[in-house]
């Protein structure tokens, strides 16, 4: 007579059920906060690279000779005209509500001795604006290096180029020296003008759907990319 193998069903215990939708609702959030925090810091990198590579960009063509107040100049940057101009930068939206602001600035360190500072004038010594344009919402942010005295600009044509850079002590920078004394560098020295671009871009506000719907959306109205370039 031959035992005969008798196999019992498997029964599941009564507490394996709920234990595992705990289990499962633990990771389930760990790799939720791990996909928001992925996204937050791609969009981050993007809009990075992109605000580098277009002060960079917008920096060079300053620095040749492009006059961003004049409208042909504008409409690059803003994708305005008629018809609408192809814009360079991708992505931005350089309107007075817009995500991003691009602001140009000419910088001089003013020396006693200097051709119209002789002997010495009252901004001698002092790093000083002969120029600033600020294209978009001016609202996001200012220039780290201040503003030229609006009451001292050119009024026709608005050029956004100072009247008085050598006396004018309202067009003085907050003094981040940019341009350094004379024979510290060669080739600046009296006279010499640093071209500065700076650009911020707003971080996009982007909300989840479906089964991440009422998530906190990645972005903030209060962050952003910043980055100067100085030619």
């Amino acid at each position: 007579m031959t035992e005969r193998q008798i196999r019992y069903p498997l029964v599941r215990q009564n507490g394996e059920s709920g234990s595992s939708l705990i289990e499962f609702a633990l990771v389930l959030w760990f790799w939720c906060m791990l996909f928001i925090g992925t996204v937050a810091l791609g969009l981050n990198l993007t809009r990075t690279l992109q605000v580098i590579q277009t002060a960079r960009d917008l920096g060079h063509m300053y620095a040749k000779g492009a006059d961003f107040s004049s409208a042909g100049y504008t409409n690059l940057l803003t994708g305005g005209g008629t018809p609408p101009s192809a814009s360079l930068v991708s992505g931005m939206t350089l309107t007075s509500g817009g995500n991003a602001v691009v602001i140009f600035s000419q910088v001089r360190h003013i020396y006693n001795g200097d051709g119209d500072c002789t002997p010495s004038c009252s901004n001698g010594g002092y790093d000083v604006f002969l120029n600033q344009i600020v294209i978009g919402n001016t609202s996001l942010r200012s220039s780290v290096l201040g503003n030229p005295d609006p009451t001292d600009l050119v009024v026709s044509p608005a050029n956004g180029n100072t009247l008085n850079p050598t006396t004018h002590a309202a067009d003085r920078t907050s003094q981040f020296q940019l341009i350094p004394p004379t024979g510290t560098y060669t080739g600046m020295g009296s006279q010499a003008v640093a071209y500065v671009v700076e650009i911020y871009m707003a971080q996009p506000a982007v909300p989840f759907t479906g089964p991440f719907a009422g998530l906190p959306a990645v972005g903030a109205t209060n962050t952003g990319n910043y980055t100067r370039v100085v030619f």
